[in-house]
């Protein structure tokens, strides 16, 4: 018989972990992890600037007289030049990339917790949670590794000749980053919370309920 068995702890940690994965996807994708000085443009009398800027894979320049041209730098993947592609940018890609695949699995796995509570005797809560935590040791690499590339010549075009590995020189950081760090972070309380929610699925009101036959139990 299939139960189907939804915990208040389990559905906070399910959506916690789709947060998490959320806003790593969103750091990855968006070019703003440096960002650049403003730069003052005066075009038909009219005053504007625009701030360049810089994320893990893709960047967002003033092109001549168009509009920010946003696109990424990395044509060929890992596999493009070092001198356009920092190593240490490859490696962070690499590895947050990896961190948001692992999130993406927990997340299908507190799903399908719903309906399958193990697999090969191991509870489905208890093994995404501790596959979340290599997930967010994963991130953790990722995120040490990118300012390790803030020496490379494409940064130094951005933010001046004082810009070195952990040390960004003219630019600021962007938001970019702060959403990927809150994301990692959050992958942890996420594996946390995990060994919570899998007592409250394996609490003695779930096994009650399941013995007088319910296939559908919701518990606060």
């Amino acid at each position: 018989m299939c139960y189907v068995i939804i915990t208040g702890r389990s559905l906070a940690w399910l959506l916690l972990s789709v947060v998490a994965f959320m806003l790593i996807l969103t750091g990855i994708m968006t070019p703003k992890w440096l960002l650049g000085q403003p730069v003052l443009l005066n075009e038909n009398n009219v005053t504007s600037f625009y701030i360049p800027s810089v994320g893990i894979y893709n960047r967002c320049l003033r092109m001549k007289n168009d509009n920010n041209n946003c696109a990424s730098f990395s044509f060929y993947g890992l596999a493009t030049q070092d001198s356009i592609y920092p190593k240490p940018w490859k490696a962070a890609m690499f590895f947050l990339s990896l961190c948001a695949a692992v999130q993406f699995s927990t997340v299908l796995g507190g799903v399908l917790a719903c309906c399958v509570q193990a697999v090969f005797k191991k509870s489905v809560i208890s093994l995404a949670g501790a596959t979340q935590s290599l997930g967010g040791l994963f991130g953790v690499l990722g995120l040490l590794l990118y300012p390790w590339g803030w020496g490379a010549d494409r940064v130094k075009r951005l933010c001046g000749e004082y810009s070195e590995p952990y040390i960004p020189g003219d630019c600021s950081i962007g938001w970019a980053f702060f959403a990927t760090s809150t994301g990692v972070a959050l992958v942890f309380l996420a594996s946390a919370l995990s060994k919570t929610a899998d007592k409250a699925a394996n609490s003695d009101k779930v096994q009650f309920q399941m013995d007088e036959g319910k296939q559908l139990i919701c518990i606060a």
